[in-house]
């Protein structure tokens, strides 16, 4: 069952259970519902006629806002499947004392079946909405509520199929009975089921829940959120017009079919007949939505009112209403229905409670009391067929305000993430107006530097003015400033022989010169365009960065980045293969270190398949950023709806929460990627990988979990490699596989004690192999003095071993030991920022092993790697903290 959910439906493991619990609820209300909702709609328009439907609706509407008045103030304290439960306990017992009144030939009991059954109509739209809303977010959604209003279409389609047959068996009074049953059972299941899925209301939840809004807030809410806006109108226009069309359909039924039981068939086979078809046509919903998007499929259910309406006006008989009962059904259910749970999802969260019980619950019941009304005092005026000209009026504005939201929708999307996530790129604009400048990102997007935004066609005025000759020269100077000055001074001369020296200095890890190579090559503006993309194919990482920061901030919008996009994007799909491979093997630290670092791989493509969007999308940035927050969700959706049409099959599954083998179903089916998935297939090929690290690792992992002989061509193959830990891990390898006893790399040794700092928490295995290449191991004897009070330091220590006592006033008659320092801390931070002499002796206590990072390397880390600073940042905060107690 599990494997036929996710195979055919895309139901996935982790959705299979709270999706059945769900669909299980909905499917068992409303067959319950199907038979009661006949029994009631066709024993009352037989006993009291059409005339009286506008008076009914009317008092169900403000019976209604009585009704959510009440669970407005109970949604405080409660969570909506328990209050969804108390009202149907409640529904369950007050339609069996009617079912007694009913058999007492009370007529007054039919009405109030009418009240109840229009009135758990609103109620199931608002909470069980609300329920399904709460399991799953928005792109989950996408997916899944399909699915969920096919379990209740399929309910009622055999509910209304089912009532003629049952009626004509037992009777039609025991359908209160069935109903009854069905109310009592779902609403004490739910009671007893609920808290597994959806918990407690914790403190945090209740803040939110209460944060009501007061309907004076409304327009302002309303101008302020455009998905507001078109939420109040889709709620309030089809509330208005289905009134009317009921009252119509009403009076052409109860002229058409002369008896009750005639009238029961009639409207039982052909609700069964509309929820069949809308049945079949959900499962196909997800694909729709897919070719159609969601803004456009949300227009077919405003211009098919506008067509009934239309028909209405010209052709008043059964069959233009049996086309408009039909049709309003069919698209209700199978295309507006989920869209609009979908919509619901994108809501700001703090909004949210509010929405759901303002919009499902209060601006309906105002459409139904509004076409009421509508039709009580135009009544005596209009017969009903005449009504259809308002209805027409109505529904073309409704088609109006849909094009204007689907116009708005990308904003609407990016409104809802900016509520939580902060604009930098509104930030930017609004600086680039205040002082002329901009920010700019050169790292992944998680990593903040800044450069200076110049119109292209006015660097030369501010270059200085070098011979080419002599700055061709200078731009390989040793002095950071040399190579800057002699860099921009390209923006004047533009000459082509130094535009692969400039690309180079994209990499420059010095931030001087490689801000004015960026400046030198916006300059040359399209010339040198086509070595641009060429160079991004293969160029390290931080030099693509700088390729496509000129291009962006150029505004080259010729730029052909498909070659680019393509080979990143295959290299994410493949090293989701070897993820996968990975995560299947034996658990050990060297196959979570190479799993961890492939992860952190595909994060570092995604940062750059986001900064090339970002040539062409201005907030991609943003989108990225949303990512990794609780607005994921609404990110992936505006990333869909952003991007290139060809490209959205590409990137969504790489940024979408599925499971890991349907991100890579979906890559086989755009690239070549390996089928064979075994570990030794797998190995083989990171072995062999232009990257470093991934080579490295893969050897490493070769070595300590796989030792087999037939991985001796590989390792073999390797012995002439030009990097020294390369060939460490290499002799490691070997000897493994000999049965020898061999010392651990020194990068893999350094990586495991990097791991051990606090400063360093949070960073991958990148980060900690770049810092491992830098640093010093040095050896401490017992007395040796690795840092004197009042003599400047210009190095951090990392003890790895060993013991360090730190002084005050050492070697006086004042000294004092004020600590001493074991393994995983560190000494001198605090000159890196003040440049001040330290404050305190520090001395080696027994033999001490410690990492040294000249401060110089340190800030250069710093700035590539800012996670070390936050940490940092932490660390000074608990010292402030322990000073203060």
């Amino acid at each position: 069952m599990n494997k036929f959910l996710e195979k055919y439906l895309k139901i996935y493991p982790h959705e299979i259970t709270k999706f059945v619990w769900i669909s299980g609820i909905f499917f068992v209300i409303f067959l319950g519902f199907a038979f009661f909702r006949n029994y009631v709609d066709a024993s009352f328009l037989k006993r009291y006629g059409p005339q009286y439907i506008p008076y009914m609706l009317a008092i169900n509407a403000l019976l209604t806002f009585v009704v959510f008045g009440a669970a407005n103030r109970l949604n405080r304290l409660f969570l909506d499947h328990t209050i969804l439960s108390w009202l149907l306990i409640f529904c369950g017992v007050s339609v069996l004392i009617l079912f007694f009144m009913v058999k007492a030939d009370i007529t007054l009991a039919y009405p109030i079946l009418y009240q109840i059954l229009n009135l758990l109509d609103s109620i199931l739209l608002v909470y069980l909405w609300n329920v399904a809303g709460d399991l799953f977010d928005a792109r989950q959604g996408k997916r899944l509520f399909p699915y969920v209003t096919a379990a209740q279409v399929l309910a009622s389609t055999v509910g209304s199929f089912g009532t003629g047959p049952f009626t004509a068996f037992v009777g039609q009074d025991p359908t209160l009975i069935l109903f009854s049953a069905v109310s009592l059972g779902v609403g004490v299941f739910m009671m007893i089921t609920g808290q597994k899925f959806l918990g407690k209301l914790s403190p945090k939840s209740a803040a939110v829940k209460a944060q009501t809004k007061k309907i004076t807030e409304a327009p302002g809410l309303i101008a302020r959120y455009p998905i507001v806006r078109y939420l109040i109108i889709t709620g309030l226009i089809p509330n208005i017009l289905l009134p009317i069309f009921s009252y119509q359909f009403s009076v052409i039924a109860n002229h058409t079919f002369a008896s009750e039981q005639a009238l029961i068939t009639f409207l039982s086979v052909f609700r069964g007949l509309t929820t069949s078809v809308s049945f079949v046509l959900l499962f196909f919903m997800g694909r729709i939505y897919q070719s159609m998007g969601l803004t456009n499929a949300s227009l077919v259910q405003p211009f098919n009112f506008a067509v009934l309406f239309g028909a209405l006006t010209m052709f008043f008989n059964i069959y233009v209403a049996a086309y408009g009962q039909f049709t309003s059904l069919l698209i209700q259910r199978a295309v507006a229905g989920p869209i609009n749970k979908v919509f619901f999802n994108v809501i700001p969260s703090e909004l949210m409670s509010w929405a759901r019980t303002f919009i499902r619950g209060t601006v309906l019941k105002v459409g139904m009391l509004t076409g009421s009304l509508i039709m009580i005092i135009l009544k005596p005026v209009m017969n009903a067929e005449q009504f259809s000209i308002i209805a027409l009026v109505l529904a073309l504005y409704w088609l109006y305000e849909t094009l204007v939201f689907r116009k708005h929708y990308r904003k609407t999307l990016k409104q809802v993430i900016v509520e939580k996530e902060i604009d930098f790129d509104q930030i930017e604009s609004v600086r680039a107006m205040d002082s002329g400048t901009a920010t700019v990102q050169f790292g992944p997007l998680s990593v903040e530097e800044r450069s200076t935004k110049l119109d292209p066609d006015l660097l030369h005025l501010a270059a200085p003015n070098i011979d080419p000759e002599t700055a061709l020269r200078l731009l390989y100077d040793d002095n950071s400033a040399t190579r800057a000055e002699a860099a921009l001074s390209f923006a004047c001369s533009r000459d082509v022989r130094a535009v692969g020296r400039l690309v180079e200095l994209l990499g420059d890890m010095e931030e001087e010169p490689r801000k004015a190579a960026i400046e030198a090559l916006m300059a040359y503006k399209e010339e040198v365009l086509p070595f641009l993309e060429v160079s991004l194919l293969n160029a390290p990482i931080r030099t693509k960065q700088g390729i496509l920061e000129v291009i962006r901030l150029s505004g080259l919008k010729d730029f052909e980045m498909i070659p680019f996009l393509g080979q990143e994007l295959g290299l994410a799909y493949s090293n989701l293969v070897a993820i996968h491979v990975l995560s299947a093997m034996p658990k050990s630290s060297s196959v979570d270190m190479l799993k961890e670092y492939l992860e952190e791989l595909n994060d570092e493509t995604l940062s750059l398949i986001f900064y090339a969007l970002w040539v062409y999308h201005a907030d991609m940035r943003l989108m990225y950023q949303a990512l990794q927050s609780e607005t994921a969700s609404i990110a992936v959706e505006l990333v869909e709806n952003s991007i290139e049409r060809e490209t959205v099959p590409y990137l969504i599954p790489l940024i979408e929460d599925i499971p890991l083998h349907e991100k890579i179903e979906r890559g086989r089916k755009l690239f070549p990627l390996i089928r064979n998935e075994s570990p030794e297939r797998i190995l083989t090929f990171l072995a062999n990988s232009d990257d470093a690290l991934t080579k490295i690792l893969a050897l490493f992992v070769i070595a300590e979990n796989q030792p087999s002989k037939l991985f001796m061509p590989t390792i073999e193959s390797h012995r002439d490699d030009e990097s020294e830990d390369v060939l460490q891990v290499v002799d490691y390898a070997l000897k493994r596989l000999n049965n020898e006893v061999a010392e651990m790399p020194d990068v893999i040794e350094r990586i495991n004690q990097l791991k051990q700092f606090g400063i360093f928490e949070g960073m991958g295995v990148r980060e900690l192999a770049a810092i491992s290449s830098v640093v010093n191991v040095e050896n401490f004897q017992p007395g040796d003095i690795m840092i004197r009070e009042n003599e400047q330091n210009s190095s951090i220590y990392l003890v790895v071993t060993g013991k360090i006592a730190i002084y005050k006033d050492y070697g006086t008659s004042d000294q004092i030991e004020k600590v001493v320092l074991g393994p995983g801390s560190f000494l001198g931070e605090l000159s890196l920022f003040t440049r001040q002499a330290p404050n305190a002796t520090c001395i080696a206590v027994e033999p001490t092993e410690a990492y040294v990072l000249r401060h110089s390397q340190f800030q250069g880390i710093m700035r590539i790697y800012p996670q070390i600073g936050i940490n940092l940042c932490g660390f000074f905060t608990l010292k402030l903290r322990q000073l203060s107690y």
